[in-house]
């Protein structure tokens, strides 16, 4: 009796096991004669292998069980680019070119299939910015400015027309898995309420997903720094390791100010800073930077030979930087402009924008 029952438990141990999901990844890439294929994933801001199979005439396979869906990426081994997976516990079938990854097909699973299906309504898109960048090109070649801004004009329309085709994707599929990577890429233009809208929509086992999580926390952030709240108080060392705290500097008008000296369009539009500064400093208008860089001599440099006049702050700790996570800051140039009272009246106020707002305050 009891080697029947220890059959039956070993026999029931093998079904759960073999029934257990999984998934598969079968491929062919043309050009490819030997070594690796990898499967990825994004952690803590570093891409980490997690399975690999060798090539053997451009064939591989690959299996395994995920915890959860997720977003991967299949790489090759000393090759360039990659072909984004959107997996779960099913089969996924590849087929492409190794030097050309990237545009390779994966399909089979659904949420794969959903995506094919959205890359599908992007070509449109796709091909209408192709063709004006020939232009723009072209325009700024000849010297005409006046096309180029109608060019530029024009691709800020077409932007707008995709983020309404994207938003409304999200909208009707709150259970796919391209929803939180769309919004991952939308949300630097959104306020946290309309962020945690669309989060608060889709599927709850999302909130597993490494990416989701950072996006519920990005959202908060955004929240506590939004237009009619108060300034997040902070205090940080200035180019001579003085302490300043940002309450300190409280005035008719402050505007924090992120930046960096590796940042292109930060450094582009610091002139147009320093000439708003000069004009308005005497007003009440006055600024704090706050770097995002991790080299000192580096920023030390780019202050000096931009003519920055301000006070100019950082813990040269780069995107790690705490006070950046406060603010939900995800991207730079990125500025918050204060009232008197530390309360945050307007943000993202560039060039011509930032002279208008101060006009009208101040003039």
């Amino acid at each position: 009796m009891k080697k029947i029952i220890v059959l039956f438990i070993l026999v029931a141990a093998f079904w759960a096991c073999n029934n257990t999901p999984r998934y598969e990844i079968t491929g062919h890439l043309d050009g490819a004669v030997g070594g690796k294929v990898y499967l990825s994933k994004q952690e803590n801001q570093k891409i980490v292998h997690v399975d690999s199979a060798e090539i053997k005439d451009g064939n591989f396979k690959m299996e395994g069980t995920l915890d959860h869906p997720d977003i991967y990426y299949l790489q090759v081994q000393d090759k360039r680019g990659y072909l984004l997976l959107f997996m779960e516990n099913n089969k996924l079938k590849i087929t492409g070119n190794v030097d050309s990854l990237w545009l390779a097909k994966a399909e089979g699973s659904p949420y794969q299939d959903e995506y094919n299906a959205y890359q599908e309504t992007m070509k449109p898109f796709e091909d209408q910015f192709k063709a004006l960048y020939g232009q723009w090109q072209q325009a700024k070649m000849t010297g005409n400015e006046s096309l180029v801004k109608q060019i530029e004009a024009q691709y800020d329309s077409i932007t707008k027309e995709q983020e309404k085709v994207e938003k409304k994707f999200m909208e009707e599929h709150p259970n796919s898995l391209v929803s939180p990577y769309l919004l991952r890429s939308m949300a630097y233009n959104m306020e946290g309420e309309e962020m945690e809208s669309y989060l608060n929509r889709m599927d709850t086992s999302f909130n597993q997903i490494g990416f989701v999580r950072e996006l519920r926390q990005w959202a908060e952030a955004k929240k506590k720094v939004a237009v009619g709240q108060p300034a997040v108080d902070f205090t940080l060392p200035d180019t001579t390791g003085k302490e300043v705290t940002l309450s300190s500097l409280y005035g008719p008008y402050l505007l924090i100010d992120f930046w960096a000296a590796w940042c292109s369009p930060c450094r582009a539009e610091n002139p147009n800073l320093v000439k708003t500064y000069k004009k308005y400093h005497d007003k009440g208008f006055d600024i704090i930077g706050v770097s995002l860089d991790d080299n000192r001599e580096d920023w030390i440099k780019a202050i000096h030979k931009d003519g920055l006049l301000w006070t100019q702050v950082s813990d040269l700790k780069g995107w790690k930087a705490e006070v950046a996570k406060m603010y939900g800051v995800r991207s730079i140039p990125s500025n918050f402009l204060l009232d008197k009272n530390g309360t945050i009246i307007a943000r993202n106020l560039r060039g011509e924008d930032l002279k208008k707002k101060l006009a009208e305050l101040l003039d």
